[in-house]
Parts: structure tokens; C-alpha cells; sequence
């Protein structure tokens, strides 16, 4: 795919932070966010939702949270990262003074050079945002997905990726948020009358203690 049709646009994305957004306090706001969608937070996330599977109380949030992290991994490092083989911005524009200054001053992030494109971080909020607002279905359930955004956006503030591989990563994320939303509910169906539907770590433990 010959992204360059996209360059001015991500180029205009990337000028807008660096003269306007960039400061020293909001370095520190980005990295906090980007954080959230890496994958020291990701795969422990999905352990998490692994974990939840043992407990009948909470077996549909991880199975949630599991499926939707291996659709969000296949999809974004197996499938569509490999395909495309985007160069990072900081290939691309290495000879742009501009760039490379804004770059520079938000602490020069190194990232594996050709898997730009979709932003893995992105789908990774986006997947743990969007399931976990189906899934709580909850009034205040809409901070997950406002959540990933900021995630998002700090991919572009940290200027490692484009503006068009966020936007890419954000429609990944949000599929896969609504495929283990749904894988979900067709596994807990397909179990509900299995013994795996009754076995709830939480009764095993407690016998034990007894």
C-alpha cells in the first residue's frame, strides 16, 4: 500500500502538536497514557482476564477481556502489521529538521522501524475500551473508550506514529472489542449447561479453608 497519499495529512497532524501541544508537563501526560496500551499493560491484562475465567461472578468479563485481546494480537501483529511494513515516522522524516526536533524533545522513543502501521497501542486501549464498555454496560462505562483516545493521541504526541495508523489501530481496536464482546457471549452459552459453568474457584478455596 503506497501510504505517501496520506503524508501531508499526518505531516499537518504531527506540525499541529509539536507548535502548539508540546511542553515538558505534557511529555509526562503522554507517557503516562501510552502506558496503557503497551505490552507491559496488555498482556498482563490478558492473564487478568484468564484469571477472571475461574470465578462464576466474573467468568464473562475475562473471557471478554481475553478474546478480545487475541482477536486485537492477530489481527494488528500477525495479520496487518507484517502486510503493510510502514516505516515509522522517524524513518520517513529523518531528514525533516521540524520533525526530527519535535521527536527529539519528547524523548526520542526507539520502536521497531517497520511496524507502523496500524498503531498496536491504539488497538490495544481500543480493544480493552470498547469491550469493557459493552461489557459493564454501565453510565459511566464511556471512560474506557474516551480512555483509549487519549492512548491514542499520545502515539502521535510521542511522534512514533502517524496520525493515520491511530485512526487505523482505533477501527481494529474497536472490532475487537465487539468480537470478544460476542465470542464471549456465544462461549457462556455454549457452556451454560457444561461443568465448567458451575466450577467457581471462589467455592473450591473456600472448602479448602474449612
Amino acid at each position: 500500500m503506497d501510504f505517501s497519499v496520506f503524508h501531508g495529512f499526518d505531516y499537518a497532524i504531527f506540525k499541529f502538536f509539536g507548535e502548539h501541544i508540546h511542553s515538558t508537563v505534557m511529555n509526562y501526560v503522554a507517557e503516562f497514557f501510552t502506558f496503557f496500551g503497551g505490552e507491559e499493560f496488555i498482556i498482563p491484562m490478558a492473564v487478568v482476564g484468564l484469571i477472571l475465567m475461574a470465578f462464576k461472578r466474573t467468568r464473562k468479563y475475562g473471557m471478554a477481556i481475553f478474546f478480545a485481546i487475541i482477536v486485537g494480537t492477530l489481527l494488528t501483529n500477525v495479520i496487518f502489521k507484517p502486510m503493510f511494513h510502514r516505516p515509522r515516522p522517524f524513518i520517513f522524516f529523518k531528514d525533516d529538521s521540524a520533525y526530527w526536533s519535535w521527536y527529539e524533545f519528547t524523548g526520542k522513543h526507539i520502536e521497531n522501524a517497520y511496524t507502523s502501521f496500524p498503531s498496536g497501542h491504539t488497538t490495544g486501549a481500543f480493544e480493552l475500551g470498547v469491550v469493557l464498555f459493552l461489557v459493564f454496560n454501565k453510565k459511566f462505562s464511556w471512560v474506557f473508550p474516551i480512555f483509549s483516545a487519549f492512548v491514542g493521541l499520545s502515539r502521535i504526541y510521542l511522534m512514533v506514529h502517524y496520525p493515520t495508523d491511530v485512526i487505523a489501530g482505533m477501527i481494529i481496536g474497536t472490532v475487537a472489542g465487539i468480537a470478544g464482546y460476542f465470542i464471549m457471549k456465544a462461549v457462556m452459552k455454549k457452556i451454560e449447561k457444561t461443568k465448567f459453568a458451575d466450577f467457581d474457584l471462589a467455592e473450591k478455596l473456600k472448602k479448602k479453608k474449612a
